[in-house]
């Protein structure tokens, strides 16, 4: 915005197209400040929204977006490759992704305004090897977390249940602490089409998309119905996906963070929408996409309190419940009770979990055995400042 107004227009895209071809060589762009100009904040703790980024050169200008997503208190989720091709191939706006480096300074420069930065990627499973690096690199250039959205319509996932495999061993031997989620179509007979089981043994959480306005239709009335999960008389509504959603998806015992539909303008099914994710326990949403969401709906976002539904309840006990909380990425799963023990998973903040065992004290922190539906390990229940890791759950 600020080159704009020192340069004629002619200029400015002639200037934009030369290093747009210049970070296909490896020149990275610094987005200018955010406008209108919000104060920088640093690190920010603690859930957010997010806001799904596809194309800077279709959602909007990063400094645009970094005003919009701070002043809202919410976090973006930007896309950093496709397949094995980083997004500077699609994405025409000067500082598309071209590489792990340009992460590094999208993240930084997102960071310092108090926007969390997240990814998001297409997992294609050609080259499952390479894609699993590209996702390490953005994890390890500055990301949160990284989504991979699974799909299997065209242009989307194509490769093998081993592919998927091995996709998940490339990536955990690279990061084995890194929040990996996977953002999926839930219709239930959509999902029997991709390596959802294979996926979930190294992922964190999921985030279904949540698309009240698409999928209402006729045809997908009829087929609910025949998977066993008949609407009600209003139809395919936000707090039906939603219902839906979760009894397909908890033989897989993860954390939700379900995707909106941004280009919903019916603030009551937003409202709906919110409640129903509230009331399940959710304590963070997502929305697809930036560019074609409404002023109204960031603003209802930001007023949403991003606590869960249920009461906790006193005190962690064996055989009892907990949720992953504040961890600012994740909660480490161990083989035993010890800093130094291996990794076997790391939990999302709002995974609940069931407590088998405990508490162990030990190098200064309080262990529980702790289990999902696909495993079970050692965890701390806080950290030495204290901060609450696992906190009860009815």
């Amino acid at each position: 915005m600020l080159l704009e107004r020192r340069i004629g227009r002619r200029q400015f895209l002639e200037a934009g197209v030369a290093l747009a071809a210049a970070a296909g060589l490896g020149f990275t762009c610094t987005p200018p400040l955010p406008w209108p100009p919000v104060a920088q904040r640093g690190r920010v703790d603690g859930a957010r929204h997010l806001a799904w980024v596809w194309q800077f050169s279709h959602d909007g200008a990063p400094e645009q977006i970094a005003s919009a997503l701070a002043q809202y208190n919410l976090g973006i989720m930007l896309k950093t490759h496709d397949g094995t091709d980083w997004m500077s191939r699609y994405d025409s706006s000067v500082c598309g992704v071209w590489g792990p480096e340009q992460v590094g300074v999208l993240a930084a420069y997102y960071e310092m305004y108090g926007v969390p930065f997240h990814a998001w990627c297409v997992v294609k499973g050609l080259e499952p090897e390479r894609e699993a690096e590209m996702c390490a690199q953005v994890i390890a250039a500055g990301a949160r977390s990284i989504t991979v959205d699974l799909e299997p319509h065209a242009g989307f996932w194509q490769g093998t249940t081993q592919a998927a495999v091995t996709f998940g061993r490339e990536f955990r031997k690279r990061q084995p602490a890194a929040t990996l989620n996977v953002s999926l179509d839930p219709r239930p007979w959509v999902i029997p089409r991709v390596p959802l089981t294979e996926f979930s043994s190294f992922a964190q959480g999921f985030v279904p998309q949540i698309y009240w306005e698409t999928f209402n239709s006729s045809d997908n009335v009829q087929r609910f119905q025949s998977s066993g999960y008949p609407p009600g008389k209003d139809g395919i509504t936000p707090e039906f996906l939603l219902s839906t959603t979760r009894s397909v998806l908890s033989r897989y015992g993860r954390s939700m963070q379900p995707a909106a539909q941004g280009a919903s303008t019916n603030m009551t099914a937003w409202n709906h929408f919110l409640n129903a994710a509230r009331g399940a326990g959710i304590l963070t949403v997502s929305v697809w996409r930036y560019g074609v969401t409404s002023g109204d709906v960031w603003r209802l976002l930001s007023k949403w309190p991003w606590q869960p539904g249920p009461t906790p309840v006193a005190a962690l006990s064996k055989g009892g419940n907990a949720r992953v909380a504040s961890t600012d990425s994740c909660l480490n799963v161990r083989e035993t009770a010890s800093t130094t023990a291996a990794i076997k998973a790391c939990l999302a903040d709002g995974t609940i979990v069931h407590i088998v065992d405990g508490p162990v004290a030990y190098e200064g922190y309080r262990w529980w055995l702790i289990e999902t539906q696909a495993m079970r390990g050692w965890s701390a229940e806080a950290g030495l400042d204290g901060a609450k890791w696992l906190v009860p759950w009815p």
